[in-house]
């Protein structure tokens, strides 16, 4: 793998100052759903300036965001400083948005707007003080949504492994921060109360759990499953609930990604940044992906390379 061949298709050189590390580098280099491809170089997303451009709508020294489309897979990843990017990886910046904001709120940012529309979009539509769950809440993905879903004004219920090590989520805006239910509550099949009209479950674990407990025509976004690539569902509860279940990923086009990290950053007070992610070096990143195998909720994590 080389993260600078420029013949397949139009492409932007980038120097990358910050990159970020997701849930998706640790699948492709702990080799979970296939082999570790050869040369691998860890980064799925990052953001820097362009140094060279095949397409006019980029020029030098523009500030990009880039994530997806094979970095840090079937490409090179956003780690090794400099390479070139698809085009369609690339997002200008918002105005006033530095590098490392964007690789702080990064893919996070786009999943957690996109959930926000796909929970507004339905009958129980997110308003203020709407109740909203999250789910691994201390995590890159589950903490950027906390705290969006929180500065916009509503009531978010974190849930972590630890709640105890959670006061960053309450800083962040949450109005609960929870612990995980125990084993029994969450093989139940009885109903509970009707508490949320919109979760986002990032791991999977507690899909069951929320679904009896989501309101009458309720959205249950899911974003993610670290915990297994299937759970146990409660389809009475998801029929006699009126429930929406509504797939959400990263995959926006250009102008998609750039709105997103605008509206999360609206939003967010001073010192949220700091709040929502850990600056690492680069020396630390073999250490900081054997950490996501260990369930360990680390915010986001951003590697320094400028």
């Amino acid at each position: 793998m080389v993260a600078t061949d420029r013949d397949a298709l139009p492409s932007l050189r980038v120097k990358i100052d910050y990159a970020a590390l997701n849930f998706r580098d640790f699948i492709t280099a702990s080799g979970m759903f296939g082999s570790v491809p050869p040369g691998y170089v860890p980064g799925n997303e990052g953001a820097g300036i362009v140094l060279a451009s095949d397409d006019p709508a980029f020029q030098t020294g523009d500030r990009v965001f880039v994530s997806g489309h094979g970095l840090g897979e079937k490409l090179g990843g956003t780690t090794a400083g400099e390479l070139d990017v698809p085009i369609a990886a690339a997002c200008p910046l918002p105005d006033g948005m530095t590098t490392w904001q964007a690789a702080t709120l990064g893919v996070a940012a786009l999943v957690a707007v996109a959930a926000g529309q796909a929970m507004t979009s339905g009958r129980n539509a997110l308003q203020g003080g709407t109740s909203v769950a999250v789910t691994g809440a201390m995590g890159g993905t589950g903490r950027v949504a906390a705290a969006y879903f929180a500065r916009s004004g509503q009531l978010v219920t974190a849930f972590t492994r630890d709640p105890a090590l959670a006061n960053v989520l309450a800083d962040l805006g949450c109005a609960e921060v929870l612990g995980l239910p125990d084993a029994s509550a969450l093989a139940a099949d009885a109903f509970g109360p009707e508490r949320f009209a919109a979760a986002l479950d990032v791991t999977g674990t507690l899909v069951n759990w929320l679904i009896r407990h989501m309101q009458t025509d309720g959205t249950l976004a899911l974003v993610g499953f670290s915990a297994g690539r299937t759970v146990q569902l409660n389809a009475i509860a998801v029929i006699l609930r009126r429930l929406r279940l509504v797939g959400v990923n990263a995959g926006l086009g250009a102008a998609e990604k750039t709105r997103a990290l605008d509206a999360v950053s609206k939003v967010l007070q001073p010192g949220d940044y700091d709040r929502l992610a850990r600056l690492v070096q680069p020396q630390d990143v073999g250490r900081v992906l054997r950490q996501f195998g260990q369930g360990a909720g680390q915010g986001r994590i951003v590697v320094a390379l400028t």
